[in-house]
């Protein structure tokens, strides 16, 4: 079975350009005075750059270190760290916010309620989590075997080999329920990673709730 640290060390940068939703992520960003930015699941720097250029203290985390050696080449000022989204080794309430780009639908939903968990555990109270996944919606759904409901393998994609899970509103509103939802928004945009294709994408934009 093929990973994203494989994949990109057979070619390279893999997605160029931003994703539909990142000035929109930025401003939420903003909006919540976030300055230490965690950018997980950072791929070869695509929004890890446009992050930087808007002013955030920005760490990059990918499990790929074919991914980062990419990174360092551009943006050699930047911490970088190899490490799985679901046991990021940072302390409890490290960050202002994080950014997450179409990340953690690769796993089964025991690996996607670890991930949460820990988004949890390193924002701060009051922080901001933009974060994207895929859609039941989207067309790869209809492709691939199930494993288990909502996820599927070897789906009809350059990475169909690992799972994915595919997230209904229900579903997304329920796996974070201990962040409060600004804003939960469903799209359909260009694949970023099989052109020609559209995608449909849930964008979450939510804040770590205030420990009393």
């Amino acid at each position: 079975m093929k990973d994203w640290d494989s994949l990109y060390q057979e070619r390279g940068v893999v997605q160029t350009g931003l994703s539909p939703k990142a000035r929109d992520a930025v401003d939420f960003l903003r909006e919540a005075k976030a300055e230490r930015v965690l950018d997980l699941g950072c791929g070869t720097g695509r929004h890890t750059a446009y992050l930087v250029q808007n002013g955030f203290e920005l760490i990059g985390c990918d499990s790929s270190e074919a991914a980062l050696r990419i990174i360092r080449e551009v943006l050699p000022e930047v911490e970088l760290l190899v490490c799985d989204a679901g046991s990021p080794p940072y302390r409890n309430q490290s960050f202002d916010g994080i950014f997450c780009h179409a990340v953690i639908q690769h796993g089964t939903l025991a690996a996607i309620r670890k991930t949460i968990a820990e988004l949890h555990r390193v924002l701060r109270g009051g922080g901001a989590l933009f974060l994207t996944v895929t859609s039941t919606e989207h067309p790869e759904y209809q492709t691939g075997h199930e494993i288990e409901p909502g996820t599927k393998l070897h789906i009809d994609a350059i990475d169909g080999d690992m799972p994915h899970h595919y997230f209904t509103e229900q579903e997304m509103r329920q796996l974070f329920g201990r962040f409060v939802i600004a804003k939960l928004e469903h799209y359909r945009a260009p694949s970023e990673k099989s052109p020609g294709r559209i995608a449909a994408t849930w964008a979450l934009y939510a804040k770590r709730n205030i420990d009393p």
